[in-house]
């Protein structure tokens, strides 16, 4: 009789249970199992980022804006961390870790792959589709977030269409990441063009990026929410670096509150981050000093 092994069982995340289709896993090609595992993402994503809070209007906030406080740098090479938006936070569970994050990046790679693989185009892989392009938008994961959006489009838009809200929404993000993070304007205005999108917002942010005008660029950030802003800091220091360049040319001194509002950044931090010989005299930002007769 064999004795009873004292080591525990080993824990293993559900998530973890399946592996990717292009690697020969075959687990997610039933469309039950994909629903399941939709679930355990969802139950995955609710551990990292705490219960969801009721906003002052009553309204239950989503968990889409819970990760403000999370170091993601590592998964969004050159983007700065941390984001504000005009309204409420979510609080975020101490639990929430890097790792945590990468194994739920990977689940809805998984996910995904599945989908594909299974061609299907019904409205549960739109809902999943949308809920990865929100969530890893936030994340600051272009990885997921740009095949996701071209995917809804190309293929479940045609079988399952968006509704008009839906599709405003997920166009308006796919024009701000080819504007703002992949500097593409071209292929940002045929996309316009072709699906007939018109919002005054990302037009402002459009030309702003195009005429380099950083203070339309703010004003538009201000108003944004926060899957826009997340994906209008992919230009951030690229509209930092104009603004200051402008400003050297353009000003003797300027209020140190104005060039920390239109950069984006605080006084020490900008003076560290862009070499500047700029000086700081009270509450003025002293760019260049008068030459004497």
């Amino acid at each position: 009789m064999e004795r009873p092994s004292r080591l525990k069982p080993a824990v293993v995340d559900p998530l973890d249970k399946v592996g990717f289709v292009s690697k020969g896993d075959k687990s997610l090609l039933d469309h039950t199992a994909q629903e399941g595992y939709f679930d355990a993402i969802k139950t995955q994503y609710h551990t990292l980022t705490g219960p969801p809070v009721t906003n002052d209007d009553g309204c239950e906030n989503t968990l889409a804006s819970a990760l403000e406080s999370l170091s993601l740098d590592q998964y969004a090479p050159g983007h700065r961390s941390g984001f504000k938006t005009n309204g409420p936070f979510l609080a975020v569970s101490t639990a929430a870790t890097a790792p945590g994050l990468s194994t739920l990046l990977l689940a809805m790679r998984k996910l995904r792959e599945a989908i594909v693989a299974s061609a299907r185009n019904d409205a549960f892989a739109k809902k999943v589709y949308i809920f990865i392009i929100r969530t890893t938008i936030l994340l600051r994961h272009p990885e997921s977030y740009h095949p996701a959006i071209l995917h809804l489009f190309r293929r479940l838009h045609l079988a399952s269409p968006l509704n008009d809200v839906e599709k405003k929404e997920f166009l308006g993000y796919w024009l701000l990441d080819l504007a703002c993070r992949q500097q593409d304007f071209a292929s940002a205005f045929r996309v316009r063009n072709f699906y007939r999108y018109r919002t005054e917002k990302v037009d402002m942010i459009l030309s702003a990026l195009i005429h380099g005008n950083w203070v339309i660029f703010g004003l538009a950030k201000r108003s944004a929410d926060v899957y826009e802003t997340s994906l209008m800091q992919c230009a951030d220091e690229r509209m930092a670096n104009h603004t200051t360049q402008c400003m050297g040319k353009s000003y003797l001194s300027l209020p140190k509150e104005y060039v920390e509002r239109c950069t984006g950044l605080r006084w020490g931090e900008l003076k560290e981050q862009k070499k500047l010989s700029w000086t700081l005299d009270g509450g003025t930002i002293v760019i260049r000093q008068m030459k004497k007769r």
